[in-house]
């Protein structure tokens, strides 16, 4: 014969020693059952309990487990098969969802995310500053919004004037400009802007036709890459 204990779920451990109690004998306490055998160690994600039938296994999922609509975390305490709308693997990021009985990434989602790192990584080298070779040598002229505006206010002027810009080795200084060569600057700024914009437009033109394939690994696969400097 072999003892076990049973707990409120009906979940045999042990086998375990009766204990002697001193003017009593052997012992067993209120919870504790009988088998003709000892049981074997479950198959794993599963423990004994004790049916009407004798000792089986049943799944074990308590603990967390992860909403599949959501990924949420919840608390599962109860013995037998997850119901559909839980699941014991999480979710492994924003862009996975739900489908036939697994996260996978939803082209949707993807092409979201890429669309935003396209336009964020676009917007970043448009204000990252541009060269200009209108006095000469190559000079960087910075392009962030205030310089922007800056920019088109003295093209507007129309006059000559000081303007900042810096050289190849970083020198940065106010040097004079005649209107001409302030408006050369406005023209060579237009065309890089609208450069990277065209860019930015092909990327999420591809982007698009991926999304119309429900191609994963080919949206993943858009990445924007500097121009040369």
């Amino acid at each position: 014969m072999s003892i076990y204990l049973i707990d409120a779920l009906g979940i045999l451990s042990g086998p375990v020693e009766a204990q002697e109690i001193p003017g009593l004998g052997k012992q067993l306490p209120s919870n504790a059952v009988t088998l003709t055998e000892p049981i074997p160690a479950p198959q794993s994600g599963c423990v004994w309990v004790l049916g009407a039938d004798g000792p089986c296994q049943m799944e074990d999922h308590r603990g967390e487990v992860y909403r599949t609509d959501s990924g949420a975390v919840e608390q599962f305490d109860q013995l037998g098969p997850l119901p559909p709308e839980l699941t014991s693997v999480p979710r492994p990021s924003f862009a996975h969802v739900w489908a036939n009985g697994s996260w996978v990434k939803a082209p949707a989602v993807v092409h979201g995310q890429q669309v935003t790192l396209i336009n964020n990584a676009c917007s970043a080298q448009i204000t990252s500053g541009f060269w200009s070779s209108v006095l000469g040598a190559p000079h960087q002229y910075s392009s962030e919004l205030d310089d922007q505006l800056n920019l088109i206010g003295v093209v507007q002027r129309g006059e000559d004037s000081p303007y900042p810009c810096s050289d190849q080795q970083g020198l940065k200084a106010f040097l004079p400009h005649t209107a001409v060569q302030i408006r050369q600057v406005g023209n060579d700024f237009t065309l890089f802007k609208l450069q990277l914009l065209q860019k930015a437009h092909r990327l999420k033109q591809q982007l698009d036709q991926a999304l119309n394939d429900g191609d994963v690994a080919a949206l993943e696969a858009v990445t924007w890459e500097e121009l040369p400097s």
